[in-house]
Protein backbone atom coordinates (compact mmCIF):
# COMPACT_ATOMS: atom_id res chain seq x y z
CA UNK A 1 0.00 0.00 0.00
CA UNK A 2 2.89 2.62 1.31
CA UNK A 3 4.58 1.68 -2.42
CA UNK A 4 1.00 2.74 -4.23
CA UNK A 5 0.65 5.97 -2.47
CA UNK A 6 4.06 7.03 -3.01
CA UNK A 7 3.24 6.28 -6.97
CA UNK A 8 0.84 8.08 -6.87
CA UNK A 9 2.29 11.27 -5.03
CA UNK A 10 5.08 10.91 -7.73
CA UNK A 11 3.19 10.78 -10.66
CA UNK A 12 0.84 14.46 -9.00
CA UNK A 13 4.15 16.07 -8.41
CA UNK A 14 5.18 14.93 -12.41
CA UNK A 15 1.66 16.64 -13.59
CA UNK A 16 2.25 20.07 -11.03
CA UNK A 17 5.28 19.83 -12.99
CA UNK A 18 4.56 19.72 -16.42
CA UNK A 19 1.40 22.41 -15.90
CA UNK A 20 3.59 25.06 -14.62
CA UNK A 21 6.18 24.94 -17.90
CA UNK A 22 4.55 23.08 -20.60
CA UNK A 23 1.00 21.72 -21.37
CA UNK A 24 -1.61 21.11 -23.80
CA UNK A 25 -5.28 21.33 -24.48
CA UNK A 26 -7.64 19.29 -26.93
CA UNK A 27 -9.75 21.12 -28.56
CA UNK A 28 -12.12 20.56 -31.65
CA UNK A 29 -9.96 19.15 -34.34
CA UNK A 30 -6.17 20.27 -33.16
CA UNK A 31 -4.10 20.20 -29.98
CA UNK A 32 -2.64 23.25 -28.56
CA UNK A 33 0.75 22.36 -27.67
CA UNK A 34 2.21 25.24 -24.97
CA UNK A 35 5.30 26.02 -23.52
CA UNK A 36 5.88 28.81 -20.82
CA UNK A 37 9.32 30.14 -21.24
CA UNK A 38 8.63 34.09 -20.28
CA UNK A 39 12.05 35.03 -20.79
CA UNK A 40 12.88 33.16 -24.36
CA UNK A 41 13.30 35.36 -27.31
CA UNK A 42 12.40 32.62 -29.70
CA UNK A 43 10.99 29.18 -29.43
CA UNK A 44 10.71 26.19 -32.25
CA UNK A 45 8.98 23.19 -32.20
CA UNK A 46 10.06 20.24 -34.04
CA UNK A 47 8.06 17.22 -34.15
CA UNK A 48 7.78 13.60 -36.40
CA UNK A 49 4.50 14.91 -38.22
CA UNK A 50 6.68 16.65 -40.54
CA UNK A 51 10.19 15.30 -40.07
CA UNK A 52 10.90 17.21 -37.11
CA UNK A 53 11.42 20.44 -39.05
CA UNK A 54 11.36 23.18 -36.74
CA UNK A 55 8.24 24.98 -36.69
CA UNK A 56 8.05 28.85 -35.00
CA UNK A 57 5.89 29.03 -32.25
CA UNK A 58 3.35 31.87 -31.35
CA UNK A 59 3.70 33.65 -28.37
CA UNK A 60 0.09 33.95 -26.67
CA UNK A 61 -1.13 36.50 -23.93
CA UNK A 62 -0.28 33.78 -21.04
CA UNK A 63 3.61 34.06 -21.49
CA UNK A 64 3.31 30.81 -23.59
CA UNK A 65 4.49 29.89 -26.67
CA UNK A 66 1.91 27.81 -28.87
CA UNK A 67 1.48 26.08 -31.48
CA UNK A 68 -1.30 23.39 -32.92
CA UNK A 69 -1.13 19.88 -34.49
CA UNK A 70 -3.41 16.98 -35.05
CA UNK A 71 -5.46 15.76 -32.56
CA UNK A 72 -5.81 12.21 -33.57
CA UNK A 73 -2.36 11.49 -33.76
CA UNK A 74 0.50 9.93 -31.98
CA UNK A 75 3.86 11.79 -32.65
CA UNK A 76 7.83 12.69 -30.97
CA UNK A 77 8.74 16.38 -30.40
CA UNK A 78 10.51 18.64 -28.85
CA UNK A 79 11.30 22.71 -28.55
CA UNK A 80 14.29 24.74 -29.35
CA UNK A 81 14.54 27.60 -27.51
CA UNK A 82 16.81 30.15 -28.27
CA UNK A 83 18.59 27.97 -30.24
CA UNK A 84 18.96 25.18 -27.95
CA UNK A 85 17.40 21.81 -27.64
CA UNK A 86 14.96 21.70 -24.75
CA UNK A 87 12.80 18.53 -23.69
CA UNK A 88 9.90 19.38 -21.05
CA UNK A 89 9.00 17.45 -18.58
CA UNK A 90 6.03 14.77 -20.14
CA UNK A 91 4.20 11.80 -19.58
CA UNK A 92 6.04 9.50 -22.41
CA UNK A 93 9.41 9.84 -23.25
CA UNK A 94 11.96 7.79 -25.73
CA UNK A 95 15.38 7.99 -26.84
CA UNK A 96 16.03 8.63 -30.20
CA UNK A 97 18.41 7.25 -32.32
CA UNK A 98 20.77 10.28 -31.85
CA UNK A 99 20.85 9.50 -27.95
CA UNK A 100 19.08 12.62 -26.84
CA UNK A 101 15.02 11.92 -26.03
CA UNK A 102 11.84 13.12 -27.30
CA UNK A 103 8.52 13.57 -25.48
CA UNK A 104 5.88 11.38 -27.43
CA UNK A 105 2.53 13.09 -27.65
CA UNK A 106 -0.57 10.22 -27.33
CA UNK A 107 -4.05 11.20 -28.18
CA UNK A 108 -6.58 10.20 -25.53
CA UNK A 109 -4.19 9.95 -22.94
Amino acid sequence: MKRYLLLVIAFLFLLIGCASRHYFTVEEDVVRMCLRKPDAKAVYFASSLDGFEPVMAKQNGDEAWEVTVPKNVEFRYFYIVDEVVYVPVCAFKEHDDFGAENCIYVPRM
